[in-house]
């Protein structure tokens, strides 16, 4: 049985990591400050995952990109899955050959829907994450694109019965409305989700602290929760939010921290 996971993800906009809030961005730091403020040789131990996307709305730099998701994450032992921007075969394959556990695709699941298809041949189904990013407008849910700003017509019941056939590994629903609010997540969008819809399923959008993510996880279709509020999970926070999921029984790995420091990842 897949095991219930955290999964932080940091936000890179033209060099600088950033906080968001439904989609409005604010520059908090660049490498150096992150670096400053986390340890990540020692965060890696109390998450599961790390998601790193590149949302930079101009031009993407990805050379400098990749150095500095090197400079982040070369000890970290957890899965890395780098976005941002892929809408080609080319773009994926440099991730992953970087180092990259999965990259994750979003805009391109509307506009290039054969480029799932092309990935999961060359590197298997778990190494695509869709992101789905929704908004919940006068009680109807409706999804987005390109960072927030094109709203999607499509008939919801439909498309999700229809992403069940896609040969992807999971799948992110990401609220916009709850997104860097801190209050809560928005889990009203998974009644839409069809019972025979096997893949695993992150929420995000909303997290504020560790009762939210008890929350997500308490939901049986939920085998995970994301959150990029970077401020409020500072110092101890992710180690504190651990310990009290743990505490709770929740059904986490349980990382042996005298084995996995040794290992690290090199992105290249």
């Amino acid at each position: 049985m897949l095991k219930q996971r955290i999964i932080f993800t940091l936000l890179y906009c033209d060099g600088f990591f950033c906080q968001s809030r439904n989609f409005n961005l604010q520059k908090i730091g660049n490498i150096d400050w992150l670096l400053n403020n986390y340890n990540f040789d020692n965060i890696s131990t109390y998450i599961d995952e790390i998601i790193i996307l590149d949302i930079s709305r101009e031009n993407k730099n990805r050379n400098k990109f990749l150095k500095d998701v090197n400079r982040l994450i070369k000890k970290c032992f957890i899965p890395i899955t780098l976005g941002g921007g892929i809408n080609k075969f080319e773009l994926a394959q440099e991730l992953l050959s970087s180092g990259a556990d999965k990259i994750l695709l979003s805009t391109s699941v509307f506009e290039n829907k054969s480029l799932i298809n092309e990935i999961s041949t060359n590197y298997g189904d778990q190494s695509i994450i869709i992101n789905l990013d929704y908004k919940k407008i006068n009680n109807n849910y409706f999804l987005f694109k390109n960072n927030g700003f094109e709203k999607i017509e499509i008939d919801l019941n439909i498309f999700f019965k229809n992403l069940v056939k896609f040969k992807f590994g999971e799948l992110i629903l990401n609220s916009i409305t709850n997104d860097g609010t801190g209050m809560g997540l928005d889990v009203g969008i998974l009644e839409l989700i069809p019972k025979n819809f096997i893949k695993p399923l992150i929420i995000s959008g909303g997290v504020g602290n560790y009762r939210h993510i008890i929350e997500g996880l308490n939901n049986s279709k939920i085998s995970a929760v994301a959150t990029a509020n970077l401020l409020n999970f500072v110092g101890d926070g992710l180690k504190i939010t651990r310990d009290k999921l743990i505490e709770k029984k929740f059904d986490f790995p349980i990382w042996d921290k005298n084995i996995i420091l040794g290992k690290h990842k090199k992105f290249y």
